[in-house]
């Protein structure tokens, strides 16, 4: 697109000494479709809106009520505009001038680029109004008409266009940015676009402060402004000889916005009302002899006499010529400068300029138009989904989505932020803190104590647990002279009085719940009870940690799904029905771990070979402990580490070849050891190997089954029938779901209007595109 414009438009600038001196429809044919076709891509760009957000090329006409501004419109135009006292035009009209072989024609329109709150609407509309004009005299009431209907945006704009006007009432607003718009054709006007912008007199200015409507007086010079401020827009400046130059306030405002001059085109205005001998003070500007660059102009346009009496703008252009060709010193101007004199000379000058400035900047309106819509598309993309039409099926999708997610995050995410990986530390904590629990028998007296290690591990654990594990324990020593004092003690007081220990007929019937070959099973159950109680604040600790994660997930994914859903309530709805629901599965699993710390608390296994393995194992432990710590030297000697006598050999291999005809078979000779322990040694480490061998089953089972417990009823229960819960908890099942979803996907306005506001713009720059697209077509 942007290589065919450049092909097709030569967007050097026209030199102004090169202007036609015919009217610009005849000069050139060629050069005159090509201006004609870019005004009318420029007329159909404002007219899709694309002037909103787009830097599109304009002329705006801008000066004080006194400056003459309307008298040069009229000048441009060949039409006369409405004359009230106290305010000029109180909304903008763009003039829309076409040379045509055709008889002359007007057609009023109103464009509502803007709602009456000032926001940009997402359609602009253009509407006729009334039917094309073919009488010049007509055309000053029918504008007078036009404006009253765009003051009153409430009512019919075709209830404006006839009856009196006092039955019209009162105007809704004091200005606005909608605009009127003159479409003229004929064979005698030159082609030209241009807006003239709302201005004040000065007693009316000085009425509105009076009252108070600062406002007002900010809208008009807002509007002013909201044009000239864009680089595109080609500023035309009334000026008036009869007022100080300095002072005029349009000349502020355009030097303001423009302070070299670039885009502006200056217009003394009432040169015969020059003061004699004060025409030097204007002609400078005509010769180009100030600081800037603006270009100046000077047009004679007919008093308010001539008006009232009716002049033509044909008499008008001939009375204006004849004077600027007879009266000094504009008439000995040198031809150069004589040429910057008259309305035609005016008129072809702006249009040029403006035709040249459409075709350079058409690559750009292409490349600024692309980006503008891309980022339109990514705000848009941005926001939330606008409220549904189908809240409860949309509500229903949002929460299965939800549920969906959550039940992914619990079954397992790779990556550290995963739950599984945030729980892993805390089941690790739990399982070492049990594992510290088990009960630190040392296997002799306390008064050996110091000889003993008591970190030595077990040799046969280290091959089902890791070293580190294998040598923990409670710290808290129990010798055997301890076991065997808790042993008397409940003898004493407690088991006399239901075991009877020296009938043997009577042991069998003393089993209840007891491991086997245990008899009697107290003590070992104390020591049992005692490892067990310790294991409630661990088992509280892992569930406590896997609640917090778990809380602090289904927090974060509540926030990621229903972040833009607060203003209906149903962000926090969601929030509230989640926490009841891991409240529900918490209360859930606390039963669960209580029911199996009261199962711990009831000691007995169903894997009694597991069980009497480990039995076996630290029995023989504690025995080859308490032996090399009771007869170190013979055991030593047994195994090498000592001298050993021909004495001593001897008489080893005679006991030892005559125990089997005593019976024993198949008897290492380190057991010969322990003939020298005592029988209530013997007692204290056999319930020793029983309470650590049990607790080996017991740990590993506990340590497996409480972190299963809060996998199931918390972790993995927490997805289960969260979706059912959440559509229970938002009532999507009551006779009024339809309204409550709705009101529960309520947005708050600011996205509501954000929203409205990015489709309008993505409409208009939509149309855009295709006047774009469609302006070589």
């Amino acid at each position: 697109m942007s290589d065919a414009s450049n092909d097709s438009f030569d967007s050097s600038p026209t030199s102004f000494d090169d202007a036609p001196t015919t009217p610009i429809g005849l000069s050139d044919p060629q050069y005159a479709a090509r201006r004609r076709k870019l005004f009318e891509f420029l007329n159909r760009m404002r007219a899709a809106g694309a002037d909103v957000d787009l830097d599109i090329p304009a002329i705006a006409v801008i000066g004080w009520q006194s400056a003459g501004k309307s008298s040069l419109i009229e000048a441009i135009s060949g039409i006369t505009l409405p004359r009230a006292s106290g305010t000029c035009t109180r909304c903008p009209t763009e003039c829309q001038l076409s040379y045509v072989d055709a008889p002359w024609t007007c057609t009023v329109s109103l464009r509502f680029a803007t709602d009456p709150d000032g926001s940009a609407r997402a359609d602009p509309r253009t509407v006729d109004f009334g039917p094309p004009i073919h009488d010049k005299a007509e055309v000053t009431e029918r504008i007078r008409r036009a404006q009253r209907a765009i003051l009153s945006p409430a009512m019919l704009a075709e209830d404006f266009l006839s009856g009196a006007e006092d039955d019209m009432g009162d105007n809704q607003i004091s200005f606005s940015s909608n605009c009127i718009v003159l479409q003229i054709s004929g064979r005698d006007v030159t082609d030209l676009n241009f807006i003239d912008l709302p201005g004040t007199c000065i007693g009316y200015k000085q009425m509105l402060i009076r009252w108070g409507l600062q406002s007002d007086i900010d809208l008009i010079r807002g509007l002013s402004v909201s044009y000239i401020k864009r680089q595109s827009c080609i500023i035309l400046l009334t000026v008036a000889c009869e007022t100080d130059f300095i002072n005029q306030g349009a000349h502020r405002l355009a030097q303001e916005f423009d302070p070299n001059g670039d885009r502006t085109i200056g217009v003394l205005t009432k040169p015969d009302r020059i003061p004699p001998t004060e025409e030097e003070t204007w002609l400078p500007l005509i010769r180009g002899e100030r600081d800037d660059t603006t270009q100046w102009f000077c047009v004679k346009c007919p008093n308010s006499q001539a008006i009232a009496g009716g002049i033509t703008w044909e008499q008008a252009r001939a009375e204006e010529t004849a004077y600027f060709a007879g009266t000094a010193p504009w008439s000995t101007l040198d031809a150069t400068f004589a040429q910057r004199l008259g309305t035609a000379n005016l008129t072809h000058r702006l249009s040029d300029k403006l035709c040249d400035l459409i075709a350079a900047r058409l690559p750009d309106i292409e490349r600024e138009l692309e980006g503008l819509l891309a980022k339109t598309e990514r705000e848009l993309a941005a926001l939330p989904p606008p409220p549904s039409t189908e809240p409860i099926k949309e509500i229903l999708r949002m929460i299965a989505d939800f549920a969906r997610e959550v039940s992914r995050q619990t079954q397992g995410v790779p990556g550290r932020e995963g739950l599984l990986q945030q729980i892993r530390p805390s089941e690790e904590h739990f399982r070492v803190t049990i594992r510290e629990t088990a009960p630190c028998f040392v296997p002799h007296w306390r008064e050996d104590e110091g000889e003993y290690d008591t970190s030595t591990a077990p040799p046969f654990l280290i091959g089902e647990e890791s070293e580190s594990d294998a040598g923990l324990d409670d710290e808290n020593e129990v010798f055997v002279d301890d076991v065997l004092e808790m042993a008397k003690w409940y003898v004493s007081s407690v088991a006399l009085s239901y075991l009877c220990l020296t009938h043997d007929t009577f042991l069998p019937r003393a089993v209840t719940r007891e491991l086997p070959n245990n008899y009697p099973f107290i003590v070992q159950r104390q020591y049992i009870i005692d490892v067990v109680d310790k294991w409630d604040d661990p088992a509280q600790e892992l569930f406590k940690s896997t609640v917090e994660k778990l809380k602090e997930l289904l927090s974060r994914l509540v926030s990621k799904q229903f972040e833009h859903y607060t203003h209906g309530g149903l962000k926090q709805r969601v929030s509230n029905v989640v926490a009841a629901h891991l409240e529900q599965c918490a209360k859930e699993t606390s039963k669960r771990i209580e029911f199996l710390l009261k199962v711990e608390g009831e000691p007995s296994v169903l894997d009694a070979h597991g069980f009497k393995n480990y039995q076996k194992n630290f029995l023989a432990f504690y025995e080859g402990q308490y032996i090399r710590a009771s007869n170190g030297n013979f055991v030593d000697v047994l195994q090498g580490r000592g001298h050993r006598s021909e004495e001593f050999s001897n008489a080893l291999r005679s006991v030892m070849a005559n125990l089997p005809k005593l019976g024993f078979r198949n008897i290492d000779p380190l057991r010969l050891a322990g003939l020298q322990s005592s029988n209530d040694a013997g007692d204290a480490l056999k319930i020793m190997a029983d309470v650590r061998a049990y607790f080996q089953v017991a740990y590993k089972r506990f340590i497996d089954n409480v972190p299963k417990a809060i996998d199931q009823e918390l972790v993995l229960g927490s997805a289960a029938g969260l979706q059912d819960a959440l559509a229970t908890g938002l009532g999507l099942g009551t006779p009024d779901a339809y309204d409550t979803c709705a009101r529960l996907l309520g947005e708050p306005p600011r996205i509501a209007q954000k929203r409205a506001e990015l489709n309008a713009r993505r409409a208009r720059l939509v149309r855009g595109r295709e006047e774009l697209l469609n302006v070589f077509a």
